[in-house]
């Protein structure tokens, strides 16, 4: 995970004197139309003779849901389409902990940008790590946190463990609601790092090319991750520091010239003041983005990583039915950019890149083949170097992961094929170890299509797939 700064120095020029089963659906809601014709949909709050009070909620592809409470009076309510008891008792719940799960993300946020390192209340109620003795340096404070699917321990500064607490929770519970447990699993050990040269040794034994920031290792059940975090937020506040210094000089440069004119300012230096005032503004503000980048993409990358942990540990046995690489690299991408909405994992839209991605390796004819897909040798996925030189495989891996994401994205929002029974069976087939014609016999028999037809559907279902997960009709 890599990242710059931008670091700005301004010279002044002195005048005279001197910058968060398949996708399920949308939740019930109840209905209220209008007079004017419009439709709204939420949870009726209240009712009385002369008005009515609903919170309305917006769900709209790819974006948070929406809500927000008003009141219509009873002449501009033509009919209430109202839930049974249970629906709107369930609708009210979700309601509630969605605004539960916010307010704890937003307090995390707040503690994360706080100007103060001390915190009055350590953690935020319900999430409380516990300050250990980091395993690296028995001197540094670590922090730990238990759940029932995992165990952390990291060296990031407390409110940025707080928040990757509140993300592992999350999304090891959304995707437990999507694929339900099966088998007793044991929590996997989480142990992030807040720079990426320890956990680069950490990782390295044997694996001196890996190129990937974090990872699961099954056999121990354990994820490991880096972060350049610690060196950004540092760098941040130096700079922050030094834009301060110069904007001081900047106006105090501007009261002396004020004074020497007379109470007015030159014209010329007028427009430099806005000018650098802009873009020290500009810079603090391209800082502040690049690290609330490199959070979320620590976070995604945790979502990747815990989903492999929880399938395989809580779902799929690794030794009686394991999940073929490409599947289990699949369903990894396409869950880990997906939105975390009390406890649901809404993912039925296609990642753009991604998608652009696989596009690109289609008209540039590189796209692997289905068959090579289904052969689902490891190495696929792995960067090394090859052949003793310098330069990595990395454009291999890449086709790699992009096949098996859009492969697994096809069969679970074009099929409607994952998760469910046929799965099951067609990874019992697999755990037979027959060879590849038999492997491609229980893809055919899973799909029910033979797989040159399914390879030709996948990329008319690429072709014509849209940015909020529809179709476009077909030419």
């Amino acid at each position: 995970m890599t990242g710059h700064l931008q670091y700005l120095v301004l010279f002044f020029v002195v005048i005279p004197v001197v910058y968060l089963p398949a996708q399920p659906p949308a939740q019930t809601m109840e209905q209220v139309d209008l007079i004017n014709g419009r439709t709204l949909e939420g949870l009726v709050l209240e009712e009385t003779q002369t008005m009515v009070k609903m919170r309305l909620v917006s769900r709209k592809i790819g974006r948070p849901t929406l809500t927000s409470t008003e009141e219509f009076r009873r002449d501009e309510v033509r009919f209430i389409r109202h839930l049974p008891v249970g629906e709107r008792e369930e609708l009210s719940r979700k309601l509630k902990e969605l605004d539960q799960q916010r307010d704890l993300f937003l307090a995390s946020l707040r503690m994360l940008d706080a100007p103060s390192p001390q915190l009055t209340n350590r953690g935020i109620e319900g999430i409380r790590p516990t300050p250990v003795a980091w395993e690296d340096d028995p001197n540094q404070t670590a922090w730990a946190f238990e759940s029932h699917y995992f165990r952390l321990t990291t060296n990031l500064r407390e409110p940025l463990a707080v928040l990757v607490t509140l993300q592992l929770e999350e999304v090891f519970r959304a995707i437990s609601n999507l694929f339900p447990p099966r088998l007793p699993g044991k929590p996997t050990r989480i142990r992030i790092w807040s720079d990426q040269l320890g956990y680069l040794r950490a990782v390295g034994r044997g694996q001196a090319s890996l190129d990937h920031p974090a990872v699961f290792d099954s056999l121990g059940n354990r994820i490991l991750g880096g972060t350049e975090l610690a060196r950004l937020e540092g760098e941040s506040i130096e700079l922050r520091r030094h834009h301060a210094k110069q904007l001081g000089i900047l106006n105090l440069r501007e009261i002396e010239i004020q004074k020497a004119m007379g109470g007015k300012i030159p014209t010329d230096f007028a427009e430099m003041a806005v000018r650098a005032r802009r873009e020290l503004r500009d810079a603090d503000q391209k800082n502040d983005h690049a690290i609330r980048q490199s959070r979320n993409q620590l976070l995604q990358i945790l979502n990747h990583e815990s989903i492999h942990a929880y399938l395989g540990n809580w779902v799929y046995d690794q030794q009686k039915q394991p999940l073929p690489r490409w599947l289990n690299e699949g369903l990894a991408q396409v869950y880990e950019t997906g939105l975390i909405e009390a406890g649901e994992l809404r993912a039925d839209w296609p990642d753009s890149t991604r998608l652009a991605g696989v596009r690109q390796l289609i008209r540039e004819g590189k796209f692997p083949a289905l068959r090579h897909i289904l052969a689902d040798s490891p190495d696929h996925f792995l960067v090394r170097v090859e052949g003793g030189g310098d330069k990595p495989n990395r454009e291999s891996s890449r086709e790699a992961y992009l096949a098996s994401w859009i492969l697994t994205y096809h069969l679970t929002f074009g099929k409607k094929l994952l998760p469910g029974k046929k799965v099951d069976q067609y990874l019992e087939s697999l755990a037979k170890n027959e060879g590849r014609k038999a492997a491609f016999d229980a893809f055919e028999s899973w799909t029910g299509m033979d797989i040159d037809t399914f390879e030709k559907t996948m990329l008319d279902f690429v072709g014509r797939l849209r940015p909020d997960g529809s179709l476009a009709l077909a030419k």
